[in-house]
């Protein structure tokens, strides 16, 4: 069975790779298409035996692929264009998400009629945005950079820090009461404040050792590319083995690696980009052949509303309410309002959730929590992928526009 499963992803990636600037040009990317196959092959391979959720190595594929995913991300962001930025990721992070947290709690608390830890894991489950649905449209260059790297930044940095958020209403649902106010603020500030320090020094070290290792000429352009990989993992693993958030580590490490030399930081990316890129589309193979045909039967009117909610209202109200203020246009404030994936920070939390809780027989309302969870992914991968080329081209008639505007204005200033 598990050669069969290696054999299709193998000749499914082989035969995307082979069309996939024609595949692209039609917004379907390669995430719709991998859940798609899971979807269709999971049934035909596994046949009635579906395999278990509670597997230890599905979850550290799933953190490995997250891992991988952000540290590539984070190395590819300008920090000097980032910092003329920073309000916007910041507003995001600080105010839009703890809103989508708080919004999403109610809302499910009082659509399902959960109890309010399980709503907020629930909430918390489909808060964090995804860094690989996000690169459909950070290659498209008609959006504003602004907007494209602000999406980069909210996506890195949002995972890592709802996660502490999510361990903490996954303990106290566990446990069934409250617990110390100031050991639960000690265990979030803990894992940010380390898993920050950690991962910002492991950046500017590595990068140092690698830019000294290349001018003795003792690391050739391969290990070059290998380090990318090896440097990202270390700051995960490191980080989490000595108490702090891997994933903000993670994304940091990536953020502050720098290299003197632009083509060795073009080496240093290529490699990861393209590990991180095949775990991504592994990922959501198995969550089209594992986790959708066991949620199906699962499924409900009401989760379906609630999936659409989390899309729209429940991500776009906060992130409307954290930019007031800001000079963004309305078509700009819209854009950001939408692009929230869920992906692969949200299968990952959902494996974690079940891990810490139980599964079907364990948790009293596992039918909605994973249910919904699922259905909110799925329509995610394929809502926000296929609306990619329509944001695309509705920028490019406003900048066409624009553009025209300028031109008759200066005209007009000529030719009074």
């Amino acid at each position: 069975m598990t050669e069969t499963i290696i054999m299709i992803l193998a000749a499914a990636l082989f035969g995307y790779g082979l069309l996939a600037r024609r595949i692209e040009k039609q917004d379907i990317t390669a995430p719709m298409l991998f859940v798609l196959l899971g979807m269709v092959v999971g049934p035909l391979v596994f046949g009635w035996i579906q395999p278990s959720l509670d597997s230890t190595g599905l979850q550290h594929i799933a953190e490995l692929t997250l891992a991988l995913v952000l540290f590539t991300d984070a190395s590819q962001i300008e920090r000097r264009q980032l910092w003329r930025y920073e309000a916007y990721p910041i507003r995001l992070l600080a105010v839009g998400l703890p809103l989508s947290v708080l919004v999403g709690t109610v809302t499910a608390a009082i659509w399902f009629g959960l109890d309010w830890y399980t709503a907020a894991v629930l909430a918390v489950i489909l808060t964090p945005t995804d860094a690989a649905l996000a690169q459909s449209i950070m290659d498209k260059r008609q959006f504003d950079e602004k907007l494209r790297q602000t999406i980069a930044v909210e996506s890195g940095l949002n995972d890592g820090i709802a996660l502490p958020i999510l361990l903490l209403f996954l303990s106290l649902l566990a446990a069934g009461s409250s617990q110390d106010a100031w050991h639960w603020a000690d265990f979030i500030g803990t894992q940010l404040i380390l898993g920050a320090l950690l991962g910002i020094g492991a950046g500017r070290l590595g990068g140092k050792l690698i830019d000294y290792a290349i001018l003795h000429h003792w690391m050739p352009p391969l290990y070059q590319r290998l380090s990318s990989v090896a440097l990202g993992i270390l700051a995960f693993v490191g980080t989490e083995a000595l108490g702090g958030n891997g994933f903000v580590a993670v994304f940091l490490a990536g953020l502050f690696l720098q290299a003197e030399r632009q083509r060795v930081m073009n080496r240093l990316k290529e490699f990861g980009e393209a590990e991180g890129h095949l775990l991504s589309l592994v990922i959501f193979f198995l969550f089209g052949a594992i986790f959708v045909p066991t949620a199906w039967p699962l499924l409900t009117w009401p989760m379906l509303v609630y999936a659409l909610l989390s899309l729209t209202l429940v991500r776009m109200l906060p992130v409307a309410i954290s930019l007031i203020g800001t000079p963004l246009s309305a078509g700009g404030r819209a854009f950001l309002a939408w692009f929230g994936p869920r992906g692969i920070a949200s299968i990952l939390y959902l494996l974690l959730s079940l891990e810490q809780l139980g599964y079907a027989d364990q948790i009293e309302h596992y039918d909605t929590l994973f249910g919904t969870s699922v259905l909110t992914i799925l329509l995610s991968v394929f809502l926000h992928g296929l609306s990619g080329g329509l944001w695309a081209n509705v920028s490019a008639h406003h900048q066409r526009q624009s553009s025209m505007t300028r031109a008759s204005q200066q005209h007009h200033r000529r030719h009074p």
